[in-house]
């Protein structure tokens, strides 16, 4: 595998800070103009961006709606994190997704402030017909 190769596939990092409260989600660009090199998120954090801070929820989705929470009934929901004011977290991601285009990102808090997140992204290959599919799935559950 070439050098520039490996530097297209592999792990890939979104980071940044949500301010709260919010009044609509925040757009991450994943689509590269490949139908056969996507994203499968394997890891996300999230972290206050003071010492003291409120509970926080944090949701990844298919759609550009705004989330009031995490809803497990929510198809356009993959993804999940909390953080409660002692900085003990839990975090969620449906093992059965594939992201062929753009993501977006939503989050609540018990008070306005800044929540930094870090979303942490594995470069999968998939052949085009899959990426069809999965991509289909994403529109009908947005």
């Amino acid at each position: 595998m070439e050098e520039d190769e490996q530097m297209k596939c592999g792990i890939h990092t979104l980071r940044g800070q949500l301010t709260l409260p919010m009044t609509e989600p925040k757009r991450a660009f994943l689509y590269n103009g490949s139908w056969t090199r996507n994203f499968k998120v394997i890891d996300v954090q999230i972290f206050p961006d003071q010492i003291v801070n409120n509970d926080a929820l944090f949701i990844l989705h298919y759609d550009d709606n705004i989330k009031a929470g995490p809803d497990g009934e929510d198809s356009a929901q993959f993804g999940w994190a909390g953080i409660d004011g002692l900085v003990q977290q839990w975090t969620y991601v449906d093992p059965d997704h594939v992201l062929v285009n753009d993501i977006f990102m939503s989050a609540i808090s018990a008070a306005p402030g800044n929540l930094n997140y870090v979303v942490k992204l594995e470069q999968i290959t998939t052949t085009v017909p899959e990426a069809i599919l999965d991509e289909v799935k994403a529109q009908l559950q947005a």
